[in-house]
């Protein structure tokens, strides 16, 4: 299988307690649990932080970075995401904040860079090699493949038209059914979906962004639950662990997806 990961980052943003250098040493770990796994991946980084002057020191780090992988999307001049960072994130005055505000401009924030990143795949000719990979991984700089990650999975023909997430988690809204429509989400980490089906994603996340637009008026909602909103179903499986380590960025608590 020659799969593709597109690495979400955000290297020099106000949110969590994590500095940029950090960031980026920690983004080496991801790249480096990638290539461990699959030598021949092809390598994306989607930047979503705020621009990153190339002559500082900080620049200097960043290139070293960049120059590992295949492909880099700079979305550092993103209309949105710029908005994101002025309005919402640079305001942050607690380092460790979760959910409100800071969640829901999260979710935003992931959803744009994110169908941005789909929509180079399909139209931006520097992308053109990841449809040729057989399956696209999105994967959350800063976390790693753990020594226990299984691309047996993967290559299991009751799996290789799926969308593979890990199992679902149960909400830990008590009123989710009600406000959002769905009561478990999907860990966004670590997932994945056959090439073949980036169209369909495509029109997913489309979709995605309408709906949080449309419940965050009168609720909160993230990107976990809309994932598993507008994904579940037949052409999903679940796996008990997708075997992704990390620590969070509002605490440092690790996790083990």
């Amino acid at each position: 299988m020659k799969p593709a990961f597109i690495i979400t980052s955000a290297i020099n943003t106000n949110v969590g307690v994590y500095s940029p250098e950090a960031r980026i040493m920690q983004t080496h770990a991801t790249i480096d649990s990638i290539l461990r796994e699959y030598p021949d991946a092809l390598t994306v980084l989607v930047e979503g932080g705020k621009a990153i002057p190339e002559t500082t020191p900080l620049g200097q780090q960043f290139n070293v970075l960049k120059n590992r992988v295949n492909v880099t999307l700079n979305m550092a001049s993103n209309a949105q995401i710029i908005h994101l960072h002025e309005q919402f994130f640079d305001q942050i005055k607690t380092k460790n904040e979760m959910g409100g505000t800071t969640g829901l401009s999260k979710t935003v924030g992931e959803l744009t860079l994110f169908a941005a990143t789909l929509d180079a795949i399909r139209n931006n000719e520097q992308c053109a090699p990841i449809l040729e990979c057989d399956r696209v991984f999105k994967i959350s700089g800063r976390y790693q493949l753990s020594p226990l990650f299984n691309k047996d999975v993967y290559v299991d023909p009751n799996n290789l038209d799926k969308f593979i997430f890990r199992q679902a988690d149960k909400s830990w809204m008590g009123d989710a059914l009600e406000k959002i429509g769905v009561e478990y989400g999907f860990a966004s980490r670590l997932w994945s979906f056959p090439t073949s089906r980036i169209d369909e994603t495509i029109e997913k996340f489309t979709d995605m962004i309408q709906d949080c637009v449309q419940v965050s008026l009168s609720s909160y909602i993230d990107i976990e639950h809309l994932l598993y909103k507008f994904f579940n179903g037949d052409n999903v499986t679940q796996l008990d662990h997708t075997h992704l380590m990390g620590t969070i960025a509002p605490n440092g608590v690790m996790v083990y997806d």
